[in-house]
């Protein structure tokens, strides 16, 4: 990988890590019966980020990316889905809570751009 995607890589993780833990202190105190369920649905939001840019950075190299690059993307899909699915169990609220968690991991994102674009 470049250095300015491991940078980048590593600004994202250290957001992402601040924002899972404030949520999971604020879900703590006020609802800790859906805790979980949020710091699932960060993690798995930065482990399809993380997936997204080494395959990225690999299929840039390879010489069938295009059929590489459409698997990885509904693979990455059907995580999200599955623990989507599993999170479900006939409670709505926990499909709410996951995707808020989801969410917050696309926050970390634009405050890493941000803050690097005001460093420049």
């Amino acid at each position: 990988m470049t250095k300015d995607t491991l940078m980048m890589l590593k600004r994202v993780i250290l957001y992402d890590l601040i924002i899972l833990l404030l949520s999971f202190a604020v879900s703590m105190i006020f609802y800790r019966e859906y805790a979980i369920v949020l710091i699932i649905g960060i993690a798995i939001a930065l482990v399809n980020f993380l997936l997204n840019a080494l395959i990225t950075e690999y299929t840039m190299k390879a010489s069938k990316s295009k059929i590489l690059i459409l698997a990885a993307t509904v693979g990455r899909i059907a995580l999200a889905a599955g623990f989507a699915y599993i999170l479900y169990n006939d409670d709505m609220i926990n499909i709410i809570v996951y995707l808020v968690g989801y969410s917050l991991h696309y926050v970390s994102m634009i405050i890493s751009m941000i803050i690097q674009k005001n460093k420049r």
